[in-house]
């Protein structure tokens, strides 16, 4: 064999290994009510952030000398936004039951000493406009400031919000929280605000894991469940009662709180730097009934 042929046959079989172990890569484990409940099927997405005409960005307009910088480098999105909010929604559309997982980390880099903190890894998911799904790409009704966003449809989870001083909470919600303009009662989920372990941490990668199945809803970090709801839960509810905030409690069901089946995910972050990489989006299918 030629020195040329014995090394196009080598290759030929690097390559062969590689796609085999890409193909039997270790699916994300199901945690929490997924047990015996779904498993992760097929893979529907999948990105090394090359194909940058896959998303839409809404950047929050501030009048400040600090710029925004949107990268797509390494394999990775590199989102730097001092002073602002951003969205980077997907434009691929997703329906039925789905497990979004990523990988992010919050770097303390800056330029020029810029007004970044390790906070606000938000996310989005099945999350469509009020009148029309694709509304959500629209940059006067989403503008990338968050109360602009009330108004859609969809499920959100953070950790490392809270206001100017962030890493502070950790919270799930189903939107909209507002309709034509007027509070509207939502599940809002807060109770591991400021607890050690459920917050971020600078400069490591996290993985992200949203679920949505059936009705059931799971926000994981790290392999660790931080809210998840079923129907029959007892939830907390924001509400408004005689023009003051309210929280009350409720039981989770498809009659006061319909689950949503389809729409659009997004990463979200304000006065932060993100990394992202190895986001995978799968199917889940059913636990057949032994």
């Amino acid at each position: 064999m030629t020195p040329s042929n014995l090394f196009n046959s080598i290759s030929l079989l690097f390559s062969i290994a590689l796609i085999s172990a890409c193909s039997t890569a270790p699916k994300p484990e199901v945690l929490g009510y997924g047990k015996d409940t779904f498993s992760v099927g097929e893979k529907l997405y999948s990105t090394d952030f090359s194909n940058t005409n896959e998303w839409v960005f809404q950047v929050e307009e501030k009048d400040s000398p600090e710029k925004e910088i949107i990268e797509f480098k390494d394999g990775m999105l590199d989102l730097y936004m001092p002073a602002r909010g951003c969205t980077a929604w997907l434009t691929q559309k997703f329906e039925g039951p789905i497990m979004v997982e990523y990988k992010v980390k919050c770097p303390l880099e800056t330029i020029n000493g810029d007004s970044i903190q390790a906070r606000d890894i938000n996310n989005f998911w099945h999350c469509s406009g009020v009148k029309n799904e694709t509304d959500i790409f629209n940059g006067e009704l989403f503008n990338g400031g968050f109360g602009s966003y009330g108004k859609m449809q969809g499920y959100y989870a953070s950790t490392g919000g809270g206001g100017h001083i962030g890493n502070k909470t950790t919270r799930f919600r189903r939107y909209p929280r507002e309709v034509d303009g007027k509070p509207y009662p939502h599940i809002a989920l807060n109770d591991r605000d400021g607890q050690e372990g459920y917050l971020i941490t600078p400069g490591e990668w996290h993985t992200v894991q949203l679920v949505i199945f059936n009705g059931t809803a799971q926000y994981i970090m790290d392999g660790k469940v931080f809210y998840e709801i079923k129907a029959g839960d007892t939830v907390t509810v924001e509400t408004v009662v005689d023009g003051k905030r309210t929280v009350i409690e409720e039981i989770y069901n498809e009659d006061t709180f319909p689950s949503y089946n389809e729409g659009y995910f997004g990463f979200r972050l304000v006065r932060t730097h993100h990394q992202y990489k190895d986001l995978n989006i799968y199917r889940l299918n059913p636990v057949s009934a032994k």
